[in-house]
C-alpha cells in the first residue's frame, strides 16, 4: 500500500493511494473517529506516550509534555540529545523514529484502511521548502528507522500544489492562460510560498520564499499571552505541562473560530482551578496577531519581485491560475482575509487544508498519475573559503536553481590545489545572500568538516586534533570536490585528493 504522510508541527495526517482515489486515513481511537495523529508526545514514569495517547494523559499529574518537535529540527543534529524528563533524555533522530513508528503501528491496528502489516507500507513524505537538509535528513532517516519503505520526498508546497494541479487545473487546455499558480502553505509551525509554472502536465517549481518558524503554534501562543493578561497570571508561573495544556486549548478554540465568529471562549478552568473562562473579542485577537501574517505577506511579496512581477501583472492578470491556501493555519479567519484585500478571487482554499500535503503525496506516489512537479533548491548552500587574507563566500547550489527533470539530482564540481595540510571546511545553509554576496536571513551552520590534504594524514581518524599549517609544498596535489543535491534535498559532499588517490564522503 502506498501512503502519503505528513508529518506536521500540530497533526500529522495519513492518505492513500486507492482505486477511490486519495482518501485521508481516519483512525478509531475510543470509539471516536480521528482524520489525523497530534504531533504530541508526553512523558510519565519513565514512559514515552504519543499521539492521541499523549493527548489523553496531559491532563495527569506529573506528566511531561512536548509539543512542535518538528520546530526543533532546525537547531539540533539527529545524534543531538532532547532532555524530555529528568533522567530521561533521547536523540532527535530516535525520538522522531519513535513517535513514526506510532503512527505506522496506528495505521495497521486502528486506520480505515485494508493493511498486510507483513508487508512494509511504501510512503511518500514532505518537509517544508524552507527545511535545511539537517531536518530533511532528520525526517527521511527516521521514517526509514520507523519501518516504512521511503518512495520519495517533496517540500511541502508543492505536495499541495500538487493537490491542486491534479484536482483542479489537470484538463487545462494549450490555449488556456492559466500559466501559473502560487501555493500559500501555513502551517503549525513553518511558512512556505511557492510560484509554480503549469505545462502540459509537468510542472516546474519557479521559486520559493518562506519563514523558517512562522505559523500557527505562534497565534497560539499570541492567544496564551492574551488569556493569561486578562486574569493576572505570569507566564512564568506556569509548569510545562500546564503551558501545554492551555496552548492545546488555545489552538482547540483557535481552530473553531469562522469568519462571522465574534467571541472567543477560552476555558482555562481545567489548567488552571479556579479560573472562570476567558473571553475574548475576536478583531482583538486577529489585530494582535496581524503582525506574524505581515511577515508571510512580505515573503509572497518578495517572491513576487523575485519571479519578475510587480506585484499587478501575476496577481491580476490571466495567467495566475489561483494563489491556493494549504496548511492548517489557513483556516484562521483573518489569514485569508489579508489574502483577499491583495489577490481577491484568485484565493483558493483548500477544501481540506490540514490535508491538503497528505493528499498531494498520496498523488506523488501513485505510479499510474500523469502530473509531476519539478522541483528547484529552496536555499543557498556553500562554504566559506579563503581568498587571501580573506573569508569568501562560495554558493555551490544557489536558491531556486533548477535541478535534473530526468533524476530531480544536481551536481557541481570545485577544482584546486591546497596550501595547508588540512582542509576545514565550514558548511552552511541561508535563504538569502546579501550586496556582497554574504549569507543573511535564517541561516544554518554544519559541523566542521575536515579533510587531509596531506597525504601522510590520509588515514588520521582525529584531524581535529591537528593543528593547520601552511603548506606551499602540497600545492602540486589536486583536489575536487563533488556535491550532489538528491530529490530529497539532502547534500551529499564527495571530496578526493586526485594525485594521491584518496577520497572521504560526507552525507549532510
Amino acid at each position: 500500500m502506498r501512503l502519503g504522510i505528513d508529518f506536521g508541527t500540530t497533526r500529522t495526517v495519513v492518505a492513500a493511494e486507492s482505486k477511490d482515489g486519495y482518501p485521508v486515513v481516519t483512525f478509531l481511537w475510543k470509539n471516536e473517529i480521528k482524520d489525523y495523529i497530534p504531533s504530541l508526545i508526553a512523558v510519565k514514569g519513565g514512559n514515552l506516550y504519543f499521539g492521541w495517547d499523549a493527548a489523553d494523559r496531559l491532563r495527569q499529574p506529573d506528566v511531561c509534555a512536548l509539543r512542535s518537535v518538528k520546530r526543533l529540527f532546525g537547531d539540533l543534529r539527529p545524534e543531538d540529545n532532547l532532555e524530555l524528563a529528568p533522567g530521561l533524555s533521547i536523540s532527535m533522530l530516535d525520538l522522531v523514529a519513535r513517535f513514526l513508528l506510532h503512527v505506522k503501528r496506528m495505521t495497521i491496528k486502528h486506520g480505515n484502511l485494508p493493511v498486510d502489516k507483513n508487508k512494509k507500507l511504501e510512503v511518500m513524505v514532505a518537509t517544508p521548502a524552507n527545511a535545511n537538509s539537517n531536518q530533511r535528513f532528520i525526517t527521511l532517516e527516521a521514517f526509514r528507522k520507523a519501518g516504512f519503505s521511503v518512495l520519495g520526498a517533496m517540500n511541502e508546497p508543492s505536495a499541495a500544489a500538487l493537490e491542486f494541479l491534479h484536482y483542479f487545473l489537470n484538463n487545462l487546455g494549450p490555449k488556456s492562460p492559466k500559466r501559473h499558480v502560487l501555493v500559500y502553505d501555513l502551517g503549525g509551525g513553518t511558512f512556505d510560498i511557492s510560484a509554480i509554472a503549469i505545462t502540459d502536465g509537468k510542472h516546474d517549481v519557479i521559486a520559493y520564499e518562506g519563514v523558517a518558524k512562522l505559523g500557527g503554534d505562534d497565534f497560539d501562543e499570541i492567544i496564551l499571552d492574551m488569556v493569561l493578561e486578562k486574569i493576572q497570571v505570569p507566564r512564568h508561573n506556569l509548569d510545562s505541562s500546564q503551558t501545554v495544556r492551555l496552548l492545546e486549548e488555545c489552538r482547540e478554540r483557535k481552530e473553531g473560530l469562522r469568519k462571522n465568529t465574534r467571541k472567543m471562549v477560552v476555558d482555562v478552568g481545567d489548567v488552571l482551578a479556579g479560573y472562570a473562562p476567558v473571553v475574548l473579542d475576536t478583531a482583538e485577537v486577529y489585530a494582535r496577531c496581524r503582525p506574524i501574517i505581515e511577515q508571510s505577506l512580505s515573503a509572497v511579496q518578495a517572491l513576487l519581485l523575485k519571479t519578475g512581477y510587480d506585484g499587478t501583472e501575476l496577481t491580476t492578470g490571466r495567467s495566475l491560475g489561483a494563489i491556493y491556501l494549504a496548511g492548517g493555519s489557513v483556516s484562521f479567519p483573518p489569514v485569508a482575509r489579508a489574502l483577499k484585500e491583495w489577490f481577491k478571487n484568485k484565493v483558493k482554499i483548500s477544501p481540506n487544508p490540514h490535508a491538503s500535503t497528505a493528499i498531494g503525496l498520496a498523488i506523488a506516489a501513485d505510479p499510474q498519475i500523469q502530473v509531476r512537479i519539478r522541483e528547484s533548491v529552496s536555499r543557498y548552500f556553500g562554504v566559506w573559503r579563503e581568498r587571501g587574507a580573506d573569508k569568501v563566500f562560495d554558493p555551490v547550489f544557489l536558491k531556486d536553481q533548477r535541478v535534473s527533470p530526468d533524476s530531480g539530482r544536481l551536481q557541481v564540481t570545485r577544482y584546486y590545489h591546497p596550501m595547508h595540510n588540512i582542509g576545514l571546511l565550514r558548511y552552511l545553509e541561508c535563504n538569502f545572500l546579501g550586496t556582497s554576496d554574504e549569507p543573511e536571513g535564517d541561516i544554518s551552520i554544519w559541523k566542521n568538516i575536515y579533510f587531509p590534504y596531506d597525504p601522510a594524514l590520509a588515514g588520521h581518524k582525529n584531524l581535529g586534533s591537528i593543528d593547520i599549517e601552511n603548506r606551499p609544498d602540497l600545492s602540486s596535489q589536486e583536489v575536487i570536490e563533488t556535491y550532489e543535491y538528491d530529490p530529497a534535498g539532502v547534500i551529499r559532499i564527495d571530496i578526493e585528493n586526485r594525485t594521491a588517490a584518496y577520497r572521504r564522503t560526507y552525507r549532510l
